[in-house]
């Protein structure tokens, strides 16, 4: 993230408008500067890439993931699946579970991320099957560094594991 900005002052000394030269009113040279540094500023904090490079850790754009995989799931009992470390910062969040279900009987199966407020539910016939949901997006923002999860949960008989990914981009 770019460093602390110096403060810039408007030019209070000298009159915001002044004739110009064709009759018609124009900002002073002193205001136009001052104009135009506050807006290189507000660029240079918020900046984000436009030539397709990854944007900078701390700037807006910057992208993060996280995977895992063969995590095993006990019946009826959420578990987190993957977890992606985030500073500190506005951050959306989403992310993708896989069930694996081996023989058995498989009545739901649920994705989210944690303490977020929507829960992705599905329910699919009793086979040996892989079934993919994918999480709502999730904003994380705090002043402090933070964890996102993806938790996943599954009713069944037999075996489950569970292979995830997390993603993270920041927002501002």
């Amino acid at each position: 993230m770019a460093a602390n900005p110096r403060i810039v002052e408007p030019p209070f000394y000298d009159s915001p408008l002044v004739k110009a030269p064709s009759g018609g009113q124009q900002y002073s040279q002193a205001w136009t500067e001052y104009h135009q540094t506050v807006a290189d500023k507000l660029t240079e904090l918020h900046a984000g890439v436009i030539d397709g490079s990854d944007a900078a850790a701390g700037d807006v754009g910057e992208y993060l993931t996280a995977t895992a995989s063969g995590v095993g799931l006990a019946n009826n009992v959420a578990a987190t699946v993957v977890s992606l470390s985030l500073t500190a910062g506005d951050w959306d969040v989403s992310g993708a579970v896989v069930f694996n279900a081996g023989a058995g009987t498989h009545n739901m199966f649920s994705a989210g991320m944690d303490g977020a407020d929507t829960v992705i539910v599905a329910n699919y016939p009793s086979s040996a099957v892989q079934q993919r949901l994918a999480t709502a997006t999730a904003r994380y923002s705090g002043s402090a560094a933070m964890t996102a999860n993806v938790v996943a949960q599954a009713v069944f008989t037999g075996t489950m594991t569970a292979d995830a990914t997390v993603r993270a981009r920041r927002v501002r």
